[in-house]
């Protein structure tokens, strides 16, 4: 049996108003933009707007979002000893504290942001190409409903239940490597539910959730104790015993066999040795719709982007002479750019 999960899940469109804004936040000395702060941003911006939050050497204050947004930052891991080609000239990045996600703001996106937790009490919120460090708390304020959330293509550290008393459904984690304990639901399981999809679980950690299908992912030491019978597992693969047999699941997998760097990560980047090496047994291991892909953050339809390079032209290499001779009439600048969807 093969867990059919819809491909239209897996898609998503950024649309916006023709009307829309788009906004410059940075708090760099010397640099002209619309504001220096980030929170007055968002209390400026109109529904539906775009915020550009450029690099800063200085952490931005965290936002609180009652209105639909985009924040837009510039991705990470840009001075990791072995760096990513292509991602930024400037190697700072966007970093936006703790976001909250309150009534109101159904339909934001974040993007390339720095983020330590975020805080999610709205529906329909998407999450995607940032390096969370700490916990997403799914229906942290009390009553509040967070369905059909999307959080994918993070470098994450894990999610958490929020309040009790509050409903997340449909959530939909995909293409995400996670860092931190994974999934850590048991004080409010029965109102949390949704897909894990094409995820790398790094961590070895005893995993509290249910109503979960747990698909084309890969574990370090899966471990779900009592939880095991409550999720669907389909071609997942761990290297320990701690998945269902059959469906697809490979068990007491290797997993120096399956990442390009995984027990040193020697010669690669933080997030570029978890691709899959030649002969990996994830190649070719996973199904969606039918349709044969790879198991793991790099696999499927949306494949996890490295450095969480946002979809808009980024500037990777800028060289400007340092001084400019008096009656000069002209100035050498190289600009090379790329765009990552």
């Amino acid at each position: 049996m093969k867990k059919i999960f819809p491909l239209c899940a897996l898609l998503f469109i950024l649309c916006q108003n023709a009307s829309a804004k788009i906004w410059r936040v940075n708090n760099n000395l010397g640099v002209s933009a619309d504001f220096t702060d980030l929170p007055a941003a968002v209390t400026a911006a109109a529904a539906g707007d775009t915020i550009m939050v450029e690099a800063s050497a200085s952490a931005y204050s965290a936002p609180t979002l009652t209105k639909k947004l985009v924040i837009i930052g510039t991705g990470y891991f840009f001075t990791d000893a072995t760096s990513n080609p292509k991602t930024q000239a400037n190697t700072n990045v966007s970093n936006i504290g703790s976001p909250y996600f309150n009534a109101g703001s159904a339909g934001s996106v974040v993007e390339g942001c720095s983020i330590a937790a975020v805080y999610l009490n709205e529906s329909n919120i998407t999450l995607e190409r940032n390096n969370i460090s700490n916990y997403v708390y799914p229906g942290f304020t009390a009553n509040s409903i967070s369905n059909n959330d999307t959080i994918r293509q993070n470098v994450i550290y894990g999610l958490v239940a929020g309040s009790t008393t509050s409903k997340a459904s449909n959530l939909l984690v995909y293409n995400n490597i996670f860092n931190g304990p994974g999934m850590q639901f048991a004080s409010n399981v029965n109102n949390i539910s949704g897909y894990f999809i094409n995820n790398d679980f790094l961590y070895s950690y005893a995993a509290s959730c249910a109503n979960f299908t747990f698909q084309n992912n890969i574990f370090n030491s899966a471990n779900f104790g009592s939880y095991l019978s409550s999720n669907s597992f389909f071609n997942n693969i761990t290297n320990n015993t701690g998945l269902p047999t059959g469906n697809g699941n490979q068990l007491s997998v290797n997993l120096d066999n399956v990442f390009v760097g995984y027990s040193s990560g020697t010669g690669f980047s933080s997030d570029g040795r978890y691709k899959l090496k030649t002969g990996s047994p994830a190649i070719g291991a996973g199904s969606l719709n039918s349709v044969t892909v790879d198991c793991g953050a790099y696999g499927g339809p949306a494949p996890y982007i490295l450095s969480g390079m946002p979809s808009i032209p980024s500037v990777y290499v800028l060289t400007v002479p340092s001084s400019v001779p008096s009656g000069a009439t002209n100035m050498n600048i190289t600009i090379s750019s790329t765009t990552v969807h």
